[in-house]
């Protein structure tokens, strides 16, 4: 990811069939600012869901949709559809 003037890590990621990128590196201790993009119409892309940090959202179909968190330790941590079909962040 990289930092903007508001010390936010930030990347997008496209919703399609899959995420692109679906591994994202982020130094812990700084807030992230993942914005999410839906390109399709499957159920199981509706949500994604970040349980780790508490944090889920719904993904209307076009639309641009950020999620903010703060990782404070090392680590990798999973998000998902859903469904659950999950990958490491």
């Amino acid at each position: 990811a990289s930092t903007n003037s508001s010390g936010f890590q930030e990347a997008t990621i496209l919703v399609k069939g899959a995420y692109t990128p679906d591994v994202i590196v982020v130094e812990h201790g700084q807030p992230v600012r993942l914005t999410f993009r839906r390109e399709e119409t499957s159920a199981c892309s509706e949500k994604v869901l970040f349980p780790d940090f508490n944090r889920s959202a719904e993904l209307p179909e076009g639309e641009l949709v950020p999620i903010e968190f703060t990782p404070q330790n090392a680590g990798e941590f999973d998000f998902s559809c859903g469904m659950g079909c999950s990958t490491a962040s």
